[in-house]
């Protein structure tokens, strides 16, 4: 995870140069098994070509695909961002899914955050209760329904001078790349 995501610059949500000509938007649900492997072998090697070399800032939303629209692990991530520590937390998590097995409760969550270096667990227990998070998981579900995602996988979104591309459910690294060229301008 340090290999991967040291050095690049994080800002809650916010993966990569904050003045990077092209976003792209990770909407995903950390709970599912499809969407961490999609990030591990997809997205997590676009973080390395595009946010490492300030060609890209990526943002990590959260879109539930299950039945209720605020999970707990949406809301454990973005209290993490609060330490601009969302996307270790949310990589540490999803690779460690299986580990949760059935269901990600409390205590695994808690594991996740007692793993992080330089993290502060208790000043993360007290934000993921915050309105701060709330009013941020609603901001991610509502942009994902208005944008009519699918409820299939993780969807990316790519944006920049050049226009908008909505790559849909789990565009490959290649689409992404080229989406992200494309927009450049």
């Amino acid at each position: 995870m340090q290999q991967l995501l040291g050095g690049i610059h994080q800002e809650g949500a916010e993966l990569g140069d904050p003045d990077a000509p092209v976003v792209i938007s990770v909407f995903t649900d950390l709970r599912c098994t499809t969407c961490a492997d999609y990030q591990v072998e997809t997205v997590d090697p676009l973080i390395e070509k595009l946010a490492r070399t300030d060609e890209a800032r990526f943002e990590l939303r959260h879109y539930s695909l299950g039945s209720e629209a605020k999970t707990l692990a949406a809301e454990a991530a973005v209290a993490a961002g609060e330490q601009d520590r969302q996307w270790q937390y949310a990589d540490l998590l999803v690779r460690n899914l299986d580990v949760a097995g059935a269901e990600v409760d409390d205590e695994f969550l808690v594991d996740v955050a007692d793993s992080l270096a330089e993290f502060d667990t208790e000043a993360w227990q007290q934000a993921r209760a915050t309105d701060e998070v709330a009013a941020v998981l609603e901001v991610d579900e509502k942009e994902g329904a208005e944008l009519g995602l699918e409820a299939e996988g993780p969807s990316l979104l790519v944006t920049g001078p050049g226009g908008t591309r909505d790559l849909g459910v789990e565009p490959t690294g290649t689409e992404v790349d080229a989406a992200a060229g494309e927009v450049a301008g």
